[in-house]
């Protein structure tokens, strides 16, 4: 074998292992970027069906506007229906945010630096969920007792001494659990992020 078909035949390899090597990259990135997605689906799903909720009850509240003759609970309708409605705009645009993260175009420090970013707002989003979801358990329920006509039950002290207390305690709780949850799907799908690295 002379010289140049060596160079020939080494050029021919070399050009082969680059082919393979760019196809597993891309594969590899197909595949990252799908478990990607589904992965944090397991937190895109639930917000989807708690922003249904939210919007159809601030629905329900805004068409029995009218209803409420007391001013405070127009007032606290009109905050329940702010909370109701920004609370899911604020919380699936940042998962959008990190969803939507283009894996292929990007070198994978900009990516992991993008996701990184959307991470923190997302914990921000969540944190300030718990708050407002506070406020929102105790200013939506005056104007849903006088849309029942039960205005006389939560007009009684006792009532609220033993509704917030307990209302709070379960809101933080169940919060807390569904931020763990959560925390532990974005660290995942973050894991899957860095590997991209290697």
């Amino acid at each position: 074998m002379e010289l140049d078909e060596m160079k020939t035949l080494w050029a021919d390899v070399s050009l082969r292992m680059e082919k393979q090597d760019k196809i597993q990259k891309e594969l590899l990135i197909d595949i990252t970027r799908q478990k990607f997605r589904n992965k944090l689906d397991y937190v895109r799903i639930p917000e989807i069906i708690g922003a249904l909720f939210c919007v159809g009850y601030a629905m329900y509240v805004l068409s029995h506007f009218s209803d409420f003759e007391l001013w405070y609970n127009q007032l606290f309708a009109l905050i329940s229906v702010f909370i109701l409605l920004a609370l899911p705009v604020a919380s699936l645009s940042v998962i959008k945010g990190m969803r939507t993260l283009r894996i292929d175009s990007e070198s994978p420090a900009a990516i992991l630096d993008k996701f990184t970013k959307n991470k923190i707002r997302f914990e921000k989003v969540q944190r300030h969920s718990m708050i407002f979801g506070g406020i929102l358990m105790i200013t939506i329920l005056p104007p849903l007792a006088e849309l029942r006509g039960s205005v006389a039950k939560i007009s009684n002290p006792l009532f609220w001494i033993i509704y917030i207390p307990i209302c709070l305690g379960l809101m933080f709780f169940l919060s807390r659990w569904v931020l763990k949850k959560y925390k532990r799907v974005i660290d995942s799908s973050e894991k899957m992020l860095k590997e991209l690295e290697y």
